[in-house]
Parts: structure tokens; C-alpha cells; sequence
């Protein structure tokens, strides 16, 4: 009788042990992505842009091929305070180092942390006297949502 009683006593606590913030739930708060935009010189307009492809320095993988958009959203690395992605455009490499500090904060035990930034006015175009990229300038240095532009590309 002991053994039976000891059996339910134990799956009653197993069962009953588990909380419902041991899951990240869909919609939850993840970590935010930089926003850029870009603004044609000439006539210094907000415009879309072709772009062919965009990779990371010392990264194998390419994270955007052949798009044609106004606004990227790009992430950055947790683990440092930068990351350097080379764009081409018109066949044109051109590398832009984005600055930041990262703020990590705790959500709960299923979804773990996130990371917000906060952009360094030093972020900058690497290649400026023979890319396409002509300035960078930062418009929202607070990344903690990707709804609004951080940082636009004159080109």
C-alpha cells in the first residue's frame, strides 16, 4: 500500500511541477535588429535600393541575395560591441561598421534574454574614399525595436 501511495505521490508532483513559463511563447519579445534605410545624394531623397548581395566580414554565408527594398534590417552580433557587413551594390563592395553597446536583459526561464542596443556615434563606412557608400548617418541611436530607422546610407 505504501509503494501505490508513493507512485501517485510522485507523478502527482511531476505532472504538476512544470510552470507555464517554461515555454517561449509565439510573439514573444526577441532580440531587435539595426534598421537602415537609404537617401540618394543627388537629391538627398528617401529612396529603395538594389542591392545584390550582403554578407558578414570572416562570415561564409551570404544573409541577403538580390533584394530590391527601402529598409534593411540587419542583426548584430550579441557577443561584441560591432559588426562589419560588406554590401555590393552595382557590383561595388563597401563595408559598414556598425559601433553599439549591448544591453541583455532577462525575460523569463523559456525565452531567456534579449539584447537591445545602443549605437556608438562612430559607426561608420570603412571603404568611404572607394565604395558606393558616401556617408552613414544615425538617426535613432536606441535600438529597441526594429519599427523605426536607426541609421540611413547616403549613396
Amino acid at each position: 500500500m505504501f509503494i501505490r501511495s508513493y507512485k501517485f505521490f510522485l507523478i502527482f508532483f511531476l505532472i504538476t511541477s512544470c510552470e507555464k513559463d517554461d515555454i517561449c511563447l509565439e510573439g514573444s519579445a526577441n532580440t531587435n535588429r539595426i534598421t537602415i534605410g537609404f537617401i540618394n545624394s543627388e537629391n538627398e531623397s528617401f529612396t529603395s535600393l538594389s542591392i545584390t548581395n550582403i554578407r558578414g566580414i570572416n562570415k561564409d554565408s551570404i544573409i541577403y541575395e538580390d533584394i530590391n527594398t527601402h529598409q534593411l534590417k540587419l542583426p548584430l552580433n550579441i557577443s561584441s560591441n560591432k559588426t562589419d557587413y560588406i554590401l555590393n551594390y552595382n557590383e561595388i563592395d563597401d563595408t559598414l561598421s556598425i559601433k553599439y553597446i549591448a544591453i541583455h536583459s532577462y525575460l523569463n526561464r523559456g525565452c531567456g534574454f534579449i539584447s537591445n542596443f545602443v549605437l556608438d556615434s562612430s559607426t561608420e563606412n570603412i571603404d568611404n574614399n572607394y565604395g558606393w557608400i558616401k556617408k552613414v548617418s544615425i538617426v535613432k541611436d536606441s535600438i529597441f525595436n526594429e519599427e523605426k530607422t536607426n541609421l540611413y546610407i547616403h549613396f
